[in-house]
């Protein structure tokens, strides 16, 4: 049995949204030590010295301190688990995201969501796709009108005066707001007390006890999913678990699970307009049902996916495609193969990136500046 270090966002210390994964390790026979970071507000990162001696190495969400650029010198067998958000895909190209995966390269990296997974293979780092469910829960939605949850977690990405452009003019019986916002994010835009009456609104904020939460939960039937993109999604999964109407901007992981129309509804969070709930009971138990049929896949992808995480990277990779990090003999490689070189380029990118955006710049001008014939 193997000895895992699983080196975590410590925000899902309180959360204990990822769980799962340690909990099937340890079911299994495994060893699984938890390492909380906190480098996200301001703590320290986990040092990779203090995970060196583990069999296995999963970074969750998060990047050990280390003094070399890549993983793979240090370790045989690391694994990394990004989640889609982390790229902002939804925001546009505003960024290079060379960062964020360079490091793990010659490493693993365990994918819940299909467009991570086809990201971390254009990059060449070996990926395992996997989409995580739930088990169902058996409960009775409420049939008494149109009950909605929202969790108001990012005043950024979806907010009230969102969720309130999506209801429109319909009536409901009951509309339960969760004020919780995330750390670091703004301060909320509340429901007037107009709305307040209109909707029925009820409020709460962060629950000590989680059991209360889902508790809030099952008195609804429509649930606003909180974020514009999720890594993996678990609150909103819960919801389509208990047969909730889901409702989501169409975005990753929430359109990877849902079918507008179909297991719930999609919106463009970009133009968000009135939507059609009529529909809610059905849209919810179908949820409930591919929730269902996902759990069990996910079972079935258990041996698959531990013999992911203990197989060691080079084994891996033996046979395949495999990026050549800048290290060893290749420091001393010709000019014009050391540019070809990712690691290469990010190491770099301070002396080249503003000569490459000037380029473009002149390029652009002289572009717009031809006259049509």
């Amino acid at each position: 049995m193997a000895r895992i270090a699983y080196v975590d966002h410590s925000y899902h210390k309180k959360t204990e949204s990822t769980g799962f994964l340690p909990d099937m390790l340890r079911r299994r026979g495994h060893t699984v030590d938890f390492f909380w970071d906190g480098a996200w507000q301001g703590g320290a990162a986990t040092p990779f010295s203090q995970v060196a001696g583990y069999d296995v190495v999963i970074m969750f969400q998060c990047r050990c301190s280390a003094t070399k650029l890549y993983f793979s010198k240090l370790h045989p067998n690391v694994i990394y688990i990004p989640m889609l958000d982390a790229f902002e895909i939804a925001a546009g190209p505003q960024f290079n995201i060379t960062p964020l995966l360079a490091p793990f390269q010659g490493c693993k990296i365990l994918s819940f969501s299909s467009a991570v997974h086809s990201i971390a293979t254009a990059f060449g780092i070996r990926s395992l796709h996997v989409r995580y469910y739930q088990e169902p829960v058996a409960c009775v939605s409420p049939t008494d009108g149109l009950r909605g949850f929202s969790w108001i977690r990012d005043e950024r990405y979806v907010s009230w005066p969102m969720v309130r452009a999506l209801l429109g003019e319909t009536a409901f019986a009951g509309l339960h707001v969760h004020i919780a916002p995330d750390p670091g994010s703004p301060a909320p835009s509340l429901p007037s007390k107009e709305e307040m009456r209109q909707y029925n609104i009820t409020t709460s904020t962060w629950f000590e006890n989680k059991q209360d939460l889902l508790d809030v939960l099952e008195q609804s039937n429509i649930y606003f999913a909180p974020r514009r993109e999720e890594g993996i999604g678990q609150s909103f999964l819960e919801a389509m678990a208990r047969g909730r109407c889901v409702v989501a901007p169409d975005n990753g992981t929430m359109n990877e699970y849902i079918l507008h129309g179909v297991n719930g509804l999609l919106y463009d969070p970009e133009h968000p307009a009135p939507l059609d709930f009529f529909r809610f009971a059905e849209l919810g138990e179908t949820a409930r049902q591919s929730v269902a049929i996902g759990h069990e896949r996910w079972l079935a992808a258990e041996d698959r996916l531990e013999k992911f995480i203990l197989m060691p990277a080079a084994e891996a990779y033996r046979g395949g495609y495999q990026y050549t990090p800048l290290r060893g003999s290749h420091q001393y490689a010709p000019l014009r193969k050391r540019i070809k070189n990712l690691a290469f380029m990010l190491q770099t990118e301070w002396l080249w990136l503003p000569v490459w955006r000037r380029i473009k710049a002149l390029r652009a001008f002289f572009i717009s500046a031809k006259p049509y014939r």
